[in-house]
């Protein structure tokens, strides 16, 4: 994915062993745990620094759903800030410990397991290896791929001696019944890898809803498969690296040529629908179009809102018949089910005489209108039956925009009050809504994050009229540094409460991550 990368300055942390010899070591920590290890403008990750003695830098690089962590400093220093990390994002029974800070009686146990097995030890997003943790209250740490010696990676376990031991057999007994005829002692063999080349827009199709796909390809086969980022495309295909033994990796890769060469046959199926639609059939963050794409197994993409002919957008939809006809059937149902019939009839090609009121509302106005993720107004199209438009771009001499209500009279008229309701609410008293007022200081912090410049384009949009959009839909200031460039990335900052900065981010990096 070109998504850039994330940037907190390590805070300078005083060496606990004085004149110790400094090391570094790599560990890794699931993605969506990043944010409670830096915390509120970096408070968390400084005050893991100042207890452990070592220096903590959350880097960019990412190994499917784990980011990598460097820390340096003694190796005293480093084993306890691997143990803090660990303890500050993992729930583990025995909470009175970490409380206390009393890390002295913790045993430390590493042994190396089969690289290939490592993901049998993680599970999926990081599911078994918290099971693991929870079911023994020990921390597990297993390795990154770059460290693995000769086919091997270390996994390390910290915590009372007696529950590491049981939380190493545990490990060992979940490889040992992956092998077939052999226990854990037999499963170090030669370690054979090979990379082959599939089109990339076939990725969503290997891996499949919530990777059920390549999980599948690889419990078949007993290689790990691992799908190149999507920013390392070249010529519209991308890299699949296969490892394990040799008759598994070849095995691995016949599975995923049948699955191409089963996909090859592929048809697409063109719609058009509203513009004003489309929020519906992407969701929140995506989140309906990738359930739509997951369900149905075709891939769907919808047009950008500056490429709309006469008010709507085309989407198209690619996979085999069976898959292009379930794509499009629940994309109908999410129009029709949304309460405006008339709007999911238009969207199809069918033109009904219908009522039109025209509201010119002040430019504050329209994120409450829009809601979060459109949350708000989809909610007034599926109470009154109307479709709602809000034209951000169309502005009166009193520099309002324009929010556009048609379907029936009697419910346009109803729309119309509701609008009406949400502009009105801001006036009384003098004051404006709960939703306007500004976080406090302590609520408020920002993140560095960089972007692929190419993107840039994509998330200013025409006019800086997406880069708005995204501030007042998601509440958040965003900076975009121009003259600050690194390796074609450019810094962005994300100002807000926290929940905002994170909302925001995901969704510019969904942008980013938009097929071309």
């Amino acid at each position: 994915m070109a998504r850039g990368r994330e940037q907190m300055a390590p805070v300078a942390a005083a060496d606990a062993a004085g004149d110790a010899p400094t090391a570094n070591e790599t560990i890794t920590v699931p993605t969506n745990k990043v944010g409670k290890i830096i915390g509120r403008r970096g408070v968390m990750i400084r005050e893991l620094q100042e207890k452990s003695g070592a220096t903590i830098d959350v880097t960019d690089d990412t190994q499917g759903n784990m980011t990598v962590v460097q820390l340096s400093g003694s190796l005293e220093t480093i084993k306890k800030a691997k143990s803090l990390i660990a303890r500050t994002y993992q729930e583990e029974p025995d909470r009175s410990q970490q409380k206390s800070g009393n890390f002295d009686n913790d045993a430390t146990i590493e042994f190396s397991i089969p690289e290939d097995k490592c993901g049998l030890v993680i599970g999926s997003r990081g599911s078994k290896i918290r099971e693991i943790q929870q079911d023994t209250g020990v921390s597990v740490n297993v390795g990154s791929r770059d460290t693995a010696v000769d086919g091997f990676i270390n996994v390390v376990l910290v915590g009372e001696q007696e529950r590491c031991n049981r939380a190493r057999k545990v490990i060992e007994d979940l490889i040992s019944d992956s092998d077939v005829g052999g226990g854990f002692d037999d499963v170090k063999e030669a370690q054979y890898s090979t990379t082959m080349m599939i089109p990339a827009d076939m990725t969503r199709k290997l891996i499949g809803p919530q990777g059920s796909t390549i999980r599948d390809i690889q419990d078949r086969t007993g290689a790990q498969v691992d799908v190149a980022r999507r920013n390392t495309v070249v010529n519209g295909e991308i890299v699949v690296t296969l490892s394990g033994s040799e008759q598994c990796c070849d095995d691995a890769k016949d599975a995923i040529k049948a699955l191409i060469d089963e996909s090859s046959g592929s048809e697409q199926v063109t719609m058009w629908i509203e513009e004003s639609l489309c929020g519906l059939i992407i969701g929140a963050k995506g989140s309906k179009i990738r359930s739509i794409q997951d369900n149905s197994g075709a891939n769907v993409k919808i047009d950008k809102r500056n490429e709309a002919c006469d008010g709507k957008i085309q989407v198209t939809i690619s996979g085999n018949e069976a898959q292009c006809a379930d794509a499009k059937q629940e994309i109908e149902d999410i129009i029709n089910d949304s309460g405006n019939k008339e709007s999911g009839d238009r969207s199809f090609g069918e033109t009904r005489a219908e009522h039109v009121i025209k509201i010119w509302v002040p430019e504050s106005m329209c994120g409450m209108i829009i809601g979060r993720g459109g949350s708000k107004i989809s909610e007034i199209q599926a109470d009154t039956r109307t479709r709602v438009d809000v034209n951000s771009r169309e502005r009166n001499e009193n520099d309002q925009c324009l929010v556009t209500i048609s379907g029936p009279k009697v419910n346009c008229e109803d729309a119309e009050k509701v609008v009406n309701d949400i502009v009105n609410s801001s006036d009384r008293n003098g004051r404006a809504p709960p939703r306007a007022q500004e976080p406090t200081d302590e609520e408020r912090g920002s993140m560095v994050i960089w972007v692929d410049t190419s993107c840039l384009g994509r998330i200013i949009g025409k006019g800086g009229s997406k880069i708005r959009e995204i501030e007042r839909t998601y509440k958040v200031k965003i900076d975009v540094k121009k003259d600050e460039q690194e390796e074609h990335e450019t810094k962005v900052v994300l100002i807000g409460s926290k929940d905002d900065v994170l909302a925001s981010r995901d969704y510019i990096y969904e942008i980013v991550d938009e097929e071309e």
